[in-house]
């Protein structure tokens, strides 16, 4: 089983690898380990989420906790969803962007507080590992009662809590031309009740849920799965072309000529025109962005090692404004420091309304340097399970060796900064790869050192 844990929740494939039985264990291990009185539970549209579901709920129920089972849902409306019923934690049977294949479970505590590899998921796991019996009341040796479910449906109260926060010109907003590609997964359930309260003109694709994601991948990272927005949007000659992933948590943007736009550009957009009486907001990016980012954010910002639970303690901790990943998850304090995908949405959509510009030029001043964004290389004759470590171990050592000259920084994985170029190196936590971030002054200079360390990691021995 110890196979479908991850570093952030859990993921196999279904039924092989997670199932019933497993999901049964995980979440007695859930309730013992949370050892709360209420949670919430919710799922995606994925094949065996039902199944995982209910397995959950049989769970911890008999460990004597009461249920709020909010249905399907985006990952972040199951977020809120803990926040505004107390709970003391929750469930939420997804796999999140991976192939439709998957199935899985993420794990929250009271406040949607992440529990990751390193706040309990291990200790879950090794709770999982053995049947457990319902938890013994210490006064009479009874086992206690079983919990009830009770079913809640706080879709509508999102809707408007998103649209207080975002504080929107709906009016305005009507003036703008988009394209919205849901991908076939679980954010329409809210961007359709919410685009239809602010009347906002927008043109739908794959808007009906279908988590076996017919039309292109779920993970909106990959530059193959926005090609049919990126067609559309020009097609149409639209303002913004809008992407969210498959459970909703992830969002990306495509300007009127069909261009992605990097996350980091929008957390500077949304840093740019935040703030009021107490100066600028402060702000928690992941390590990879671009150094002109980081230099706008300046003493407001707090870097983080990629990965949202990582994200959301800094921000925590910092009392951080926003923040932002690479990959496309947005945070915010109103959130209580995790995602809402469609509050991004809403916040860029009032700063393009109120500037009356193309984001193209709204984001020209933060395009300073080439970024290569983040290059996926296969580590050869390496098996995850049993080498990968060492095999990552032995290429970082060998580029700290070849890159002593510069600053070198191992906050996650491998930081090293020259003058007028930079890279981070990072193992992937699932999967036998590297993953490279390279950044420069000149843009054949970055294309010259992306050749260079990509060549010295394939042909270093493993």
């Amino acid at each position: 089983m110890s196979n479908i844990f991850k570093a952030y929740d859990i993921r196999g494939v279904y039924p092989e690898e997670i199932n019933k039985e497993v999901a049964f264990k995980i979440g007695a291990a859930v309730a013992r380990f949370i050892n709360g009185k209420t949670m919430v539970i919710g799922e995606d549209a994925r094949l065996g989420s039902p199944a995982l579901r209910g397995a959950v709920i049989d769970a911890i129920t008999k460990m004597g906790v009461k249920v709020y089972y909010i249905g399907q849902c985006t990952t972040p409306l199951f977020y809120f969803s803990v926040n505004k019923l107390n709970a003391d934690g929750g469930i939420m049977a997804t796999a999140s962007h991976n192939p439709p294949q998957y199935g899985g479970l993420k794990i929250v505590r009271s406040q949607s507080r992440p529990i990751s590899s390193e706040t309990g998921l291990k200790e879950i796991e090794k709770l999982s590992h053995g049947y457990l019996e319902p938890a013994l009341s210490a006064s009479s040796g009874q086992a206690k009662e079983a919990g009830s479910v009770e079913e809640r449906n706080l879709t509508a109260d999102y809707v408007d809590f998103l649209i207080n926060k975002s504080d929107i010109n709906a009016e305005k907003s009507r003036n703008l031309k988009l394209v919205i590609d849901a991908g076939n997964g679980m954010t329409p359930l809210v961007l359709k009740p919410l685009l239809s309260k602010l009347k906002i003109n927008y043109t739908p694709l794959y808007f009906s849920i279908d988590c076996s994601f017919p039309n292109h991948s779920p993970d909106i990272s990959k530059a193959e799965a926005l090609i049919g927005l990126k067609q559309k949007v020009v097609e149409l000659k639209a303002d913004l072309g809008i992407a969210f992933d498959g459970d909703g948590d992830r969002v990306m943007f495509v300007d009127s000529t069909g261009e992605i736009i990097r996350a980091d550009y929008i957390l500077a957009l949304l840093f740019s025109n935040s703030g009021g009486l107490f100066g600028k907001p402060k702000a928690v990016y992941d390590l990879r962005i671009s150094k002109s980012v980081r230099q706008l954010l300046g003493l407001k910002g707090f870097r983080s090692r990629p990965g949202h639970s990582f994200i959301k303690q800094v921000m925590s901790d910092s009392r951080a404004d926003i923040g932002a990943e690479l990959s496309g998850h947005f945070f915010f304090k109103e959130m209580s420091y995790v995602e809402s995908s469609v509050l991004a949405m809403l916040k860029v959509l009032k700063i393009i309304s109120e500037k009356g510009k193309p984001i193209s030029d709204l984001i020209k001043p933060f395009q300073k340097y080439f970024h290569s964004g983040e290059i996926n290389i296969e580590i050869q004759n390496s098996n995850i399970k049993n080498q990968n470590d060492n095999s990552k171990l032995k290429i970082f050592e060998d580029l700290k060796r070849k890159y002593h000259d510069g600053k070198i920084d191992e906050l996650a994985g491998l930081t090293v900064e020259y003058r007028d170029w930079w890279f981070n190196l990072r193992g992937s936590n699932t999967e036998p790869l590297i993953r490279l971030v390279v950044e420069a002054d000149k843009k054949e200079l970055m294309e010259e050192k992306v050749k260079e360390i990509t060549e010295l990691i394939k042909t270093t021995p493993t």
